[in-house]
């Protein structure tokens, strides 16, 4: 019986290391712009993850919703407020997500 599982686990794990298909173009490559596009998307995604982290940790702590991010550096939640791209500001929504909007 022991014999038979451990020639069925060895089978499985010849059929799953067998040739796979091409990769399909990663998130950067099919980015318009390219692979810098989508290293910027991804450390502005990051960046928005983390302020809204902040934020809701400013949330829990204070009982109540920051204003703005300027809120959370004068009480030491954030060192200093980012710079928005050109044309966007930060905001809060009421789900206490940080997002960009039009200036």
């Amino acid at each position: 019986m022991r014999g038979c599982f451990l020639i069925a686990c060895l089978l499985a794990l010849l059929l799953g290391c067998g040739r796979q298909k091409p990769a399909s173009p990663t998130a950067a490559e099919a980015t318009p712009g390219g692979p810098a596009a989508a290293a910027s998307e991804a450390e502005l995604a990051a960046l928005l993850s983390d302020l809204t982290q902040r934020v809701r940790k400013f949330a829990v702590e204070q009982r109540r919703a920051p204003k703005t991010l300027k809120e959370l550096a004068a009480q030491g939640y954030l060192g200093s407020v980012p710079v928005a791209p050109a044309g966007k500001r930060f905001a809060i929504n009421n789900d206490l997500k940080v997002y960009l909007a039009e200036r």
